[in-house]
């Protein structure tokens, strides 16, 4: 319905109106809202909330899906963004216990849990988007820059084959059909796409909520393949305390950085690592556009990766270093990890604008495999990653 009979509350014709029912207990809600593009509505005690409202801008294509496989704008991935975000910021005030941080995060962000010895508990946060458009990008564009990837052969000359570098770092949303890099689904978000977020958090919790904020905003990205840079998401603030810049001492304040080889001893991402400094590398120059920018990704992934040459191929006995950057590897499985085994990036992509153009992040969120890694040593393999990436000309330890 439009309206409630007798409560004062109606919404514009063509508008969705959602209810939330009050459990017994709950102050009285103090506010409701709607709009005719169908924003979800939210309901708060308006005493105890804080209300924040950002634009946000792609500043690469995103692949968020729905129900049907089309990109469309919707609030899911943007709550996991923020509660991805979250846990770093708690981690060190809550001693790095992941006991300790699911509780409290089941607090926060609510739970909806099919055993019901855990019982299920309301989100404190609510979001609301302007809009849930489907995406602009009905089709992959051409001229796809191609780069050099030295495992990747030509049949009739077993020469080294130039690969789509979008194709390389977006595989699976993307595909290769017909000699061209495509979309798989229908839709996808495109660059340049904009919308706006509003945020209503419980002023208990506003300090660690404005702390995952701005991580979200230096370092958060969404969607499928989105730690390969898809999906870079920019933050600005309406109206709100503007969000700071992205610097060494800025990073150093939220105190989410933990020394590598104490991040190798949990099997959760919760840290930016650092050694001497942040693990955090940002390209010297800008990009005219995301495609220059993800290109330069790709010959910096494809690099790191390659330098790490394998002594066994498909079914190894064994686990080599390279296996533990990220997996699976083409060609070169592992025996005792199965056909279903993944290990994501823990080096991670990002875009973010600049007034003369996009600047290339990556950073390290480290974290020890979930899988058995028999005797590799976790500590020399990732930093031979970073002194390849600290002798790159073209980055830049963040400073």
């Amino acid at each position: 319905p439009s309206s409630s009979p007798g409560s004062g509350i109606s919404a514009a014709p063509g508008s969705r109106l959602s209810w939330f029912l009050r459990p017994s207990g709950l102050p009285p809600f103090r506010q409701i809202h709607a709009n005719p593009q169908g924003m979800t509505l939210y309901c708060t005690n308006a005493k105890h909330m804080i209300k924040l409202t950002y634009q946000l801008q792609l500043a690469t294509p995103a692949f968020l899906g729905d129900a049907e496989q089309k990109g469309v704008w919707r609030t899911p991935p943007f709550k996991a963004l923020i509660r991805e975000w979250w846990r770093v910021a708690v981690a060190k005030e809550l001693d790095y216990d992941h006991r300790r941080i699911k509780a409290r995060e089941k607090a926060l962000f609510g739970t909806a849990a099919d055993d019901s010895r855990e019982g299920n508990q309301q989100s404190r946060m609510r979001l609301a988007l302007a809009h849930w458009r489907e995406g602009s990008c009905k089709s992959w564009p051409a001229s796809e820059n191609r780069v050099r990837h030295p495992e990747v052969k030509d049949r009739n000359t077993g020469q080294p084959r130039l690969v789509g570098s979008e194709l390389y770092l977006g595989y699976g949303p993307l595909l290769f059909q017909q000699g061209s890099t495509r979309l798989k689904a229908n839709a996808a978000l495109q660059a340049g796409e904009d919308n706006q977020l509003k945020l209503v958090l419980p002023d208990d919790e506003q300090a660690a909520l404005a702390r995952a904020i701005t991580l979200a905003h230096w370092f958060g990205t969404i969607g499928g393949r989105s730690r390969n840079g898809w999906g870079s998401l920019l933050w600005q603030a309406e109206g709100n305390t503007p969000l700071a810049e992205l610097t060494c001492s800025a990073l150093e304040k939220t105190d989410c950085l933990r020394a590598l080889a104490d991040c190798l001893a949990l099997d959760w991402p919760h840290a930016i690592g650092h050694d001497d400094r942040p693990l955090v590398w940002r390209s010297r120059a800008t990009f005219r556009n995301w495609r220059e920018a993800i290109k330069f990704l790709a010959q910096t992934k494809i690099a790191f990766r390659t330098q790490f040459d394998f002594n066994t191929g498909w079914n190894s006995p064994r686990v080599e270093p390279r296996h533990v950057l990220a997996y699976p590897v083409t060609k070169h499985s592992v025996g005792q990890w199965g056909n279903n085994a993944r290990l994501a990036n823990t080096l991670r992509f990002k875009l973010h604008h600049e007034p003369d153009g996009l600047r290339a992040l990556i950073y390290h969120t480290p974290c020890k495999p979930t899988l058995p890694h028999g005797k590799v040593n976790l500590l020399d393999t990732w930093q031979r990653v970073h002194r390849f990436l600290d002798k790159q000309t073209m980055l830049a330890r963040l400073d």
